[in-house]
């Protein structure tokens, strides 16, 4: 097992913007991904000074005085390419034991094209040498599935469909992911941001760069892939129905079966379903113009787990009964807020008439998403 504690330091020059213990682990492998290609921002470079020390900037101000939050084994850096990627430290281990051949599955050339294939792809994965249990995962640096906001109807409904249609994708290959929630989701911005964007926005929300001019498509100008990621907790199975009970391992949303006895064997699957369920709820809660998903929402959620529908048959009531029945004109409305008062300072620069009607603008130049489209809608407008 890797020392994650730091080495210690009578006196820390870049106080209180020091390296924590995890970002301690970062710096001392630099030299090894750096032979692999991958490059580590300067504050993980051997003698780091903070860029602020001895100046008047403002630490805040500067990129390199960034700390790692919660998720300390998760970086960004760049590869020799030039694009950016994100590491994970992987640990062999009970808790994660399952993701590296998970990962290793859907990027199989014969899947990793697959559009319905919403797996985070696996881009690179090498061992730290001396440490036999420790391997790095290299993916592509994604950002928070909701940042920026979804303001338009027509955005919130191309995530569901693709959460929809990646969960299905997965079961159809009777691996069932254990984890679901808004954490585990995140979307590829490769084309919304052509200059991209700083890793620490996903790593840190809250100590983060400023974005202000940094050049931006909306999701109607350059849609979004989301992804699922962190697959520690999945389960490979041999069948889907009928598959053998597992234990669970770390869930963010308990599912009800076996909520009051975790020891408890359950069906993945329709867990995999309650947690999506749970997950689009966070979502639509205080967002009145996303109501009409509740009753799908209420059968993904259902307490009983033989009542509770798979995502085969949730993924055909959204787009047989959801989808059809809405018009184009419905599909460009505003979502909004019902309290307000609850907005983020985030939340509230981009639910603005102004970027309202560049969303609108670009729906009239250049239409709708085309997985809404080719899933069947009536018309309406624009």
């Amino acid at each position: 097992m890797m020392n994650t504690s730091p080495m210690k330091q009578s006196f820390d020059i870049n106080a209180p913007y020091g390296l924590n213990a995890g970002e301690h682990v970062w710096r001392s492998i630099a030299p090894i991904l750096a032979r692999r290609g991958y490059t580590l921002r300067p504050r993980y470079h051997d003698g780091w000074v903070g860029s602020w020390v001895g100046t008047n900037k403002r630490p805040e101000e500067c990129e390199d005085s960034i700390v790692l939050g919660r998720k300390q084994l998760l970086l960004d850096a760049k590869w020799r390419s030039g694009s950016n990627v994100m590491l994970k430290l992987w640990f062999d281990n009970f808790l994660d034991r399952v993701e590296p051949d998970v990962l290793q599955y859907f990027s199989h050339p014969s899947r990793i094209n697959d559009s319905a294939n919403h797996c985070v792809p696996l881009l690179d994965m090498f061992q730290i040498p001396g440490q036999p249990f420790v391997k790095v995962l290299v993916e592509p640096l994604l950002r928070s599935y909701n940042e920026p906001p979804f303001i338009m109807v027509a955005e919130a409904l191309s995530f569901v469909l693709q959460t929809l249609e990646g969960l299905e994708y997965m079961h159809l290959h009777n691996i069932a992911h254990g984890d679901i929630s808004h954490n585990n989701i995140l979307m590829d911005t490769h084309d919304m941001f052509p200059d991209g964007f700083h890793g620490a926005f996903t790593l840190n929300p809250g100590h983060r760069m400023s974005e202000t001019g940094l050049l931006r498509l909306t999701r109607i100008q350059a849609p979004p892939k989301y992804y699922y990621i962190d697959f520690g907790s999945s389960c490979m199975c041999r069948t889907f129905m009928g598959s053998a009970l597992v234990l669970s391992v770390a869930t963010s949303f308990v599912p009800p079966e076996i909520k009051d006895d975790r020891t408890k064997a359950y069906d993945p699957f329709r867990g995999d379903v309650f947690s999506l369920g749970m997950t689009f709820l966070a979502m639509v809660q205080n967002r009145p113009g996303l109501t009409f998903l509740l009753p799908m929402i209420r059968r993904m959620t259902v307490q009983s787990p033989s009542s509770r529908p798979t995502v085969f048959q949730i993924k055909r009531h959204f787009l047989t009964i959801v989808l059809r029945n809405l018009t184009k004109t419905q599909m460009i409305e505003r979502i909004g807020w019902e309290d307000t008062s609850k907005m983020t300072t985030f939340e509230r620069a981009f639910d603005t008439k102004e970027h309202y009607a560049e969303l609108w603008n670009d729906v009239k130049r250049y239409g709708l998403p085309v997985d809404l489209l080719t899933s069947g809608t009536t018309d309406g407008a624009p």
